[in-house]
């Protein structure tokens, strides 16, 4: 039976309210608030959209807590001009992988009050992946295969996101197809979608899930890339 029912419309005042009101003392006094509307609802919300990822990609990670799926709302300011405590949104990820959950290929979700943001990718690779992704993105069989799938998302709408080089890293040609990927140190894309009305209901799980079907060739040839190194000597990214 679906346990994730929508956010109330509540939800998105208090994304709205907490731009303006960016401090400890005003989170305090909506704590109960954030625990029951925002935070048992995302796991109710991750528990069904991971039951419908599942059926697309089986070895999904499926976490239904604060640092598993559901992103925490305070922010990490240590090394950010920007010292506000909290998030003004509200994040989730599903990865893929024995490596730290943002080191694997994932589905990603932020929910705003003016749009929604469905993703997939990595934002920044390990070492190891970072070889094989440019291995395979040179390779003549999988290099044209990546780009007939980038090709297709970007024509769909699709924008795509991450550090990339200034030039080539040594050992790889301007002249190659895929050279712009090739330069990449991390890679996300995702579509961006006008708040939908669905977020309020249960319908939101399956306008997820068919975004998330479409950008589901890129996420499987991310995960493919796991396989072209151990990822049982990577232990220390764990």
């Amino acid at each position: 039976m679906p346990k994730f029912i929508g956010f109330d419309p509540k939800v998105i005042l208090f994304l709205k309210d907490i731009k303006r009101n960016n401090n400890k003392l005003w989170f305090d006094a909506h704590y109960d608030f954030y625990q029951q509307e925002i935070l048992e609802r995302s796991r109710d919300l991750v528990e069904d959209l991971g039951e419908q990822l599942e059926k697309i990609a089986p070895d999904i990670n499926i976490v239904p807590k604060v640092n598993g799926s559901i992103y925490r709302f305070s922010r990490d300011a240590r090394f950010s001009q920007d010292k506000t405590p909290y998030k003004t949104h509200l994040s989730y990820l599903f990865w893929q992988g024995t490596l730290k959950r943002t080191q694997c290929p994932a589905f990603y979700l932020s929910i705003r009050p003016e749009y929604i943001q469905l993703g997939v990718g990595i934002n920044h690779f390990t070492p190891e992946y970072l070889q094989a992704w440019r291995e395979q993105c040179a390779h003549k069989d999988q290099g044209k295969k990546i780009r007939r799938i980038i090709n297709t998302l970007e024509q769909s709408g699709i924008s795509f996101y991450g550090e990339q080089l200034k030039r080539m890293p040594r050992g790889y040609s301007v002249d190659l197809l895929n050279s712009d990927l090739i330069r990449y140190k991390g890679l996300k894309c995702w579509y961006q979608i006008p708040l939908p009305d669905e977020v309020y209901s249960h319908d939101f799980i399956f306008l997820c899930q068919h975004h998330y079907q479409q950008l589901l060739p890129l996420f499987e040839w991310m995960v493919s890339i796991l396989s072209r190194f151990s990822i049982e000597e990577d232990t220390h990214f764990i």
